[in-house]
């Protein structure tokens, strides 16, 4: 099954005509820092982060020092995966829910060595794709659009073209829900839907709600997502609804995207520091931030529902299932794939995405993988998040068992 995949050939990851830009981190570069944590935070610094004992530690920027709350096993076990298939560019995010804490923060390139975290996991240098299909959704639902509305369709695999946006009885065979698009990423239903119910003021509201052009409060600068909504433009309009390019997406944001329908609609605010202390030894208090309300807790739980099917019947459902249908794991995992990809001035890169949350009925994690393949790649993200959520199973103590009365 096709997830949004597109072919362009780019100048210096500028899109042609459209409007957003797909680019690859660049090591060193400075990431925008107009608000990225409390102003009386103690910013970490991102050399220093390294493994003392079983605690990961960081030295801060006005000299103190930092337990950090990632958890080794999740973290460097993240890590050795990406090593092992040699992933040209890869970034992974892990969070607790409801708390924000940040359990894995991950960048591995095989490119290029020398990116870290900083650029892979908290840049927004990958197109969101079908990703923001789940803005859409949302703002569909927000309208009035249910996961049960049915629309017919025809074509819209891998591609918006004009003639996806009309009804056309005699090629329109087939019907199906929003909640199918959501699960399958059927492009024709979401750019279709969209266009008939949405404006652009709609679609950007919405955006700007779960956080795009904005910054990320962190303990690290993180670059925020951008996102460009066509106003004058009907096609343009809907290929963004259905994720083609106009919107971009890091790492860190993608799983705090899926923490806010996990959550109910509040998004939490991350956090890297468990302790710290000054130069002189002093405790400081972390900052804290406050949940961000994104959308109402209805309509949260609408696109989760939606969301399940991904893993269920939906483009992740190879990943998730065996050949029976039956699951992999002990819980059902909510999510959402995107794949995009470019013939760019540096070579053919192979966008995968996979956002969610596990388990889907009582979520305590959210996580984000966006892996930058070779046009002969090996895993796609849905491998990486389905590792993700195992290893984090591992490491949980099992449910104590129960003894009958006798």
């Amino acid at each position: 099954m096709y997830d949004g995949v597109n072919m362009s050939r780019t100048s210096g990851f500028a899109v042609g005509l459209l409007a957003a830009t797909a680019f690859l981190p660049t090591a060193g570069a400075e990431t925008a820092r107009a608000h990225t944590a409390e102003p009386s935070a103690p910013l970490v610094r991102a050399d220093t982060i390294r493994l003392a004992g079983h605690r990961y530690v960081a030295d801060l920027a006005d000299g103190g020092r930092a337990e950090l709350t990632l958890d080794p096993r999740l973290q460097q076990s993240t890590e050795n995966l990406l090593r092992a298939f040699q992933i040209p560019f890869g970034g992974a995010v892990v969070v607790s829910i409801p708390d924000g804490r940040v359990l894995a923060l991950v960048g591995q390139s095989a490119a290029d060595p020398r990116l870290g975290p900083s650029e892979l996991a908290l840049r927004a240098w990958a197109p969101a794709a079908s990703v923001f299909k789940v803005i859409s959704a949302t703002a569909l639902v927000e309208n009035g659009i249910m996961g049960s509305t049915r629309t017919c369709y025809h074509g819209g695999v891998s591609s918006i073209l004009a003639d996806n946006l009309v009804d056309l009885p005699a090629i329109d065979r087939r019907c199906d829900t929003l909640a199918f698009g959501l699960g399958k990423s059927q492009n024709a239903i979401i750019a279709k839907l969209a266009t008939r119910h949405l404006t652009a003021g709609d679609l950007a509201r919405v955006g700007r709600s779960f956080g795009f052009d904005e910054a990320i409060p962190f303990e690290l600068p993180v670059e925020p997502s951008h996102l460009d909504v066509p106003s004058d433009d009907h096609l343009e309009f809907a290929r963004a609804a259905a994720g083609f390019w106009h919107s971009t997406l890091s790492p860190m944001h993608g799983a705090l995207l899926a923490a806010a329908i996990a959550n109910r609609g509040q998004m939490p605010a991350p956090m890297l520091i468990d302790r710290a202390v000054d130069r002189d030894g002093r405790p400081i208090a972390p900052a804290v931030a406050n949940p961000r309300h994104v959308v109402d807790a209805a309509a949260a739980r609408e696109v989760g529902r939606m969301m399940e099917l991904t893993t269920r019947i939906g483009t992740a459902k190879g990943t998730f299932r065996d050949k029976r249908g039956r699951r992999l794991l002990p819980f059902e995992v909510a999510g959402k794939t995107g794949t995009l990809s470019a013939e760019t001035d540096h070579g053919y890169v192979g966008y995968s995405w996979f956002v969610g949350y596990a388990p889907a009925e009582r979520p305590t994690i959210a996580f984000a993988v966006v892996l930058g393949n070779n046009p002969n790649w090996r895993i796609k993200a849905t491998y990486v998040g389905r590792h993700i959520v195992s290893e984090y199973l591992a490491a949980k103590p099992p449910a104590p068992r129960l003894l009958a009365s006798k």
